[in-house]
């Protein structure tokens, strides 16, 4: 395919857009001069300020019909990063999507564990169901406040490998009392949701199961190339600027 037209196209009627491309993948501060030396259907290089070269690789591969499109939403991509409020409500919606979470705790001796269990979301808290003989038990029980949650994109609805979203928590462990309204109330919601299958009628009434609200603080949020973001403890978000030249030729 020649590209000759896209590059003219580029260069001519899209300057705007290249620099607010250096800006966020180069992490480039001023950009007085950008071209788009050279496109394939793996993505874009860009030469900015007569001296930096930066390649940007696209989130999926192009092809003839697509590369042009490939092209726009990697320029529209550039306001949308910083358009707060809708990566808010992304990040809500991505959350609710799961019924279980990872979990990452310590143990005594500061050996990390990585675990999983299922999670109730209410609309408010958000808790853990587990039994005192699992694995991760003391370990929360134990370091209640060094605690990290994750979120992970499941690999087969990714648009790349690499590309997974992946949204994670600092998180701090508060044990709720069998004997509360909210402990209630959470386990309704569970058995609930599993639709009172799943077992879940049988281990309410276990006593060796305990309920544990996950408190979120801080946190990352990271959904593609050049768009992650720090979530502070009060949920406001803001974009991490890539530091350096990611998405450089290595020199050879």
């Amino acid at each position: 395919m020649d590209f000759s037209n896209i590059l003219k196209h580029m260069n001519e009627h899209h300057k705007a857009e290249m620099i607010g491309l250096c800006k966020k993948f180069g992490n480039a501060e001023n950009v007085s001069e950008v071209i788009m030396q050279s496109v394939d259907f793996g993505g874009i290089d860009l030469l900015y300020n007569n001296k930096e070269t930066l390649r940007i690789e696209f989130p999926q591969k192009a092809d003839a019909n697509t590369i042009k499109q490939a092209i726009i939403e990697l320029c529209q991509s550039v306001p949308k990063t910083l358009e707060f409020e809708k990566v808010k409500e992304e990040i809500k919606e991505f959350r609710k999507s799961f019924g279980s979470c990872i979990l990452a705790t310590t143990n005594q001796e500061g050996f990390p564990l990585s675990s999983y269990a299922p999670l109730i979301q209410t609309t408010t808290k958000n808790y853990i169901y587990i039994s005192a003989t699992a694995e991760h038990f003391d370990n929360i029980k134990n370091n209640p406040k060094k605690i990290e949650v994750m979120f992970l994109e499941d690999e087969c609805k990714a648009k790349s490998i690499i590309l997974r979203k992946r949204l994670r928590y600092q998180t701090e462990a508060i044990f709720i009392p069998r004997d509360s309204q909210e402990f209630e109330d959470a386990l309704d919601t569970l058995e609930k949701n599993m639709q009172g299958d799943g077992g879940i009628k049988t281990i309410r009434n276990f006593t060796d199961f305990h309920l544990i609200e996950l408190k979120f603080k801080s946190g990352r949020f990271v959904k593609g190339f050049g768009q992650a973001y720090m979530i502070s403890d009060s949920g406001e978000i803001a974009h991490i600027g890539i530091t350096g030249n990611p998405h450089e030729h290595a020199h050879k």
